[in-house]
């Protein structure tokens, strides 16, 4: 792992996930707005208040692998100081040796797994080095795709395409949605 320093933000973020009342559903919270294909989402107030952008792939394969639900997400937490957290849920438990990533264009980012940052959170993955994080959503804002790759505990590997047609517009509406404190 390039950036393992930050092991203790990805466990401290899957208790959120779990235990929150904030945590993230976009299978049960009503989206504020929609922009092509993604989606807007608040939740809570103040100090609690939550905000997030979410889309489906477009594409995903193999065709006949039985998954769960699956998002790419982007988070602004401003009571605890978060902005522009990139995370996915893959739809089923990754492989402890998992390496999954994203691709916009040439430009390709690592991520690590929930499995591996033992947060309980092991159908969970996040941008690996935070500083990378603003990169990724430069290229999200310029790109027409992003390609997600991870593996399975079953050891399947999956290919999932999401359109990043709207987001541009989502990532301004996020920002003004959970403006910075």
């Amino acid at each position: 792992m390039k950036n393992i320093k930050h092991l203790g933000f990805y466990s401290l973020f899957g208790c959120l996930i779990l235990f929150s009342g904030a945590s993230f559903a976009a299978e049960t919270a009503k989206p504020v707005q929609t922009f092509s294909d993604w989606r807007l989402f608040v939740q809570g107030q103040g100090a609690a208040k939550t905000c997030y952008l979410a889309a489906e792939p477009r594409t995903s394969a193999p065709a006949n692998v039985k998954r769960g639900d699956t998002y790419l997400v982007v988070t602004h937490r401003p009571g605890q100081g978060v902005r522009g957290e990139i995370s996915v849920r893959i739809g089923y438990p990754f492989s402890a040796t998992s390496v999954p990533f994203a691709k916009v264009g040439a430009d390709s980012f690592d991520f690590i797994t929930g499995v591996k940052a033992q947060n309980g959170a092991d159908e969970w993955t996040w941008i690996e080095d935070l500083k990378q994080q603003p990169r990724l959503l430069r290229a999200m804002k310029r790109g027409n795709e992003l390609v997600f790759k991870g593996t399975s505990a079953r050891g399947t590997l999956t290919t999932d395409s999401y359109s990043l047609r709207g987001v541009t517009a989502a990532m301004k509406a996020l920002d003004a949605a959970c403006s910075a404190p």
